[in-house]
């Protein structure tokens, strides 16, 4: 389909003149002889260009284009204003501030036009494959995460008649195997949780790119504590310092975050598992003008050479007899804080510990947000 050009002038003779001029180009022309009808041109059809005249009754170009560039619907469109005369320094001024991307003077050069306007097209050509590209991979994505959610809703069928079966084997028929027969047993208890724990993961994960965000203010820092003391209360024996800074206040959807929260801190506590003395910090700073929220240990770490994998679905950086989990976590945290206009990632040393940050939307605080 044809790009589309609007020309826009209330003398016949200089619409027939642009049309003329710009016939060599692969577009569709569109006159207007108003401000007027240059508006009801826009209401069904998109525009790569707009060509307008400055001096026109009732609408002159400037108050077209600031109709324009009030609408949702046209204020990307390009600008070329023409000019019977040169125009003074406050009209080009009031013409680049409504609008304009270029000014031209009447009688114009035709091959110069033709050029700026060949290149307004280009442009126009290169956004739209931009755009049908995003639009491709979006319903690809969606396309893919209903595949995912599907699938794995539907092994859990099977997974649960299998784990079913192994409890009533470990209930009635464990004293009757050799210690090699338990030995199987056992693996198969243990592999069929590691699928279902790993199912519902990826269920989770197709889940978070489909429930609408639900945004209040929350307080991180009571969550933090509270997070923590449920892990410590899982685990008594482990004598870990804590450091949660107050005031860590953030808009966005409370079950998210939480999930958000308690994979960081789940991850900090677990890979802390190995230090007599375990330390793990919540906090905040400002960094490029953004806060930004941190959660640190002094556990085992990683190489940070590696630090892109970190959040690809089922990548791994530290072996799962050392470390349990399905490699999925960081994933939901990534895709949780993306949702929420912000970004994560991590800093590292082998065995000297990790800082996971993470920003969220524009990263004011509650005072800030009520200035």
């Amino acid at each position: 389909m044809k790009p589309s050009i609007l020309i826009v002038d209330d003398r016949p003779e200089n619409l027939v003149a642009l049309e003329q001029t710009l016939s060599e180009l692969d577009a569709e022309l569109v006159q207007a002889s108003s401000g007027e009808h240059a508006l009801t041109a826009t209401l069904n059809r998109e525009f790569a260009l707009a060509i307008l005249d400055v001096q026109m009754p009732v609408m002159d170009g400037y108050e077209l284009a600031e109709y324009l560039r009030g609408d949702p619907s046209t204020r990307e469109i390009p600008i070329i204003f023409l000019t019977a005369a040169a125009p003074a320094r406050d009209q080009m001024a009031k013409g680049y501030q409504s609008g304009a991307v270029d000014y031209m003077v009447k009688p114009f050069e035709p091959l110069t036009l033709v050029s700026k306007v060949r290149v307004f097209l280009d442009l126009y050509d290169q956004k739209t494959r931009l755009r049908r590209q995003g639009e491709l991979l979006k319903a690809m994505n969606a396309e893919l995460e209903a595949f995912a959610y599907s699938v794995s809703h539907d092994l859990r069928a099977p997974l649960r008649s299998l784990e079913g079966f192994s409890q009533a084997l470990v209930e009635d028929y464990r004293d009757r195997l050799d210690d090699t027969g338990k030995d199987y047993l056992d693996r198969i208890s243990s592999a069929a949780r590691k699928m279902d724990r790993l199912i519902i993961d990826l269920l989770e994960l197709a889940r978070i790119s489909r429930v609408d965000l639900k945004r209040q203010w929350i307080n991180l820092s009571d969550m933090g504590r509270e997070i923590l003391a449920a892990l410590s209360d899982d685990e008594p024996e482990r004598e870990v310092e804590v450091n949660v800074e107050d005031g860590l206040e953030v808009v966005g959807d409370p079950v998210l975050l939480r999930q958000v929260m308690e994979n960081l801190l789940g991850n900090a506590w677990k890979y802390t598992g190995r230090r007599q003395q375990a330390r793990i910090e919540l906090g905040a700073t400002v960094r490029n003008g953004q806060r930004t929220y941190h959660v640190r240990d002094n556990g085992a770490g990683f190489d940070a050479a590696h630090a892109g994998r970190l959040f690809t679905p089922f990548s791994r950086l530290h072996d799962a007899s050392e470390f349990p989990g399905t490699g999925i976590g960081l994933s939901i945290i990534q895709r949780i804080v993306l949702r929420h206009g912000g970004w994560v990632w991590a800093e590292a040393e082998v065995d000297r510990g990790a800082t996971f940050f993470f920003t969220i939307g524009d990263g004011q605080t509650r005072e800030q947000g009520a200035a």
